[in-house]
């Protein structure tokens, strides 16, 4: 992946296409009863890389829509990011020998160094790590559990143990339409050796310039979900705007 990449997310729950409002599952949207319907869909519209996550997987620590993840690595001809549940070194091989291009681990990270350490070795750029922010500090199991673990403290200790890239998203910004957590971002991304991907929050074509904006820091594209699945951004006007730097 080169420049700056506008990545579409498919969130899959119940075998559904779904969007959560700041990861909580009581506030949630179907928007495609088959995500294999979205992907297609995305990569018709001229995605580069798709990000797909496991939600029921998120939620209950193990890969749970395998199926489904396979069948959109196996008809996509652009690669695939999952992420969700991932949490031994063989579920995330099975994902990488489904087709999958990129597997994205979070819990399990910040549970075990020697474990990442391990898994980073073997799958190099095949693997980045969640870090996910609630408050500060590092939200796990799905969102549900505040590990404790301060955002620089976590991000040296992803990087010393090997991880090349990390996808930083801000929870309280997830699905809200409000804005990317801008200030966030710079801040990471200023201090870590490891290039990012930023999630949560965008709503329209100006929020997405402002992480473009940060791309010499370091932020290699955005995830985006609901503004799309809204309407309130096309993914060729995403494209077109990140090309020529303005609307």
């Amino acid at each position: 992946m080169t420049g700056f990449t506008v990545i579409p997310a498919v969130d899959i729950r119940g075998g559904k296409c779904v969007r959560l409002y700041r990861g909580l599952p009581e506030r949630e949207t179907v928007f495609d009863e088959d995500p294999l319907e979205a992907a297609m869909r995305w990569e018709q519209e001229g995605a580069s890389l798709l990000h797909v996550v496991d939600l029921d997987g998120a939620f209950e620590g193990r890969p749970v829509n395998g199926g489904v993840i396979a069948r959109i690595a196996e008809r996509l001809t652009i690669p695939v990011q999952v992420g969700g549940g991932i949490r031994n070194t063989g579920d995330a091989c099975s994902y990488i020998d489904a087709g999958v291009s990129r597997v994205i681990v979070g819990t399990a990270a910040f549970e075990s160094t020697s474990w990442l350490e391990e898994v980073a070795g073997e799958l190099g750029e095949r693997l980045s790590v969640g870090l996910d922010l609630k408050d500060g500090r590092v939200a796990v199991s799905g969102w549900t559990s505040d590990s404790g673990l301060p955002a620089r403290e976590a991000l040296e200790r992803l990087a010393g143990a090997g991880v090349r890239r990390i996808i930083y998203t801000n929870v309280g910004r997830d699905g809200t339409l409000k804005g990317p957590d801008l200030e966030g971002i710079e801040e990471l991304a200023r201090v870590s050796p490891v290039p990012m991907i930023a999630s949560g929050g965008v709503g329209g074509v100006e929020d997405l310039l402002g992480v473009w904006r940060l791309r010499g820091l370091g932020v290699e594209g955005v995830i985006v979900g609901m503004a799309l699945y809204r309407g309130l951004l096309t993914l060729p006007e995403a494209l077109q705007a990140v090309r020529n730097g303005r609307p």
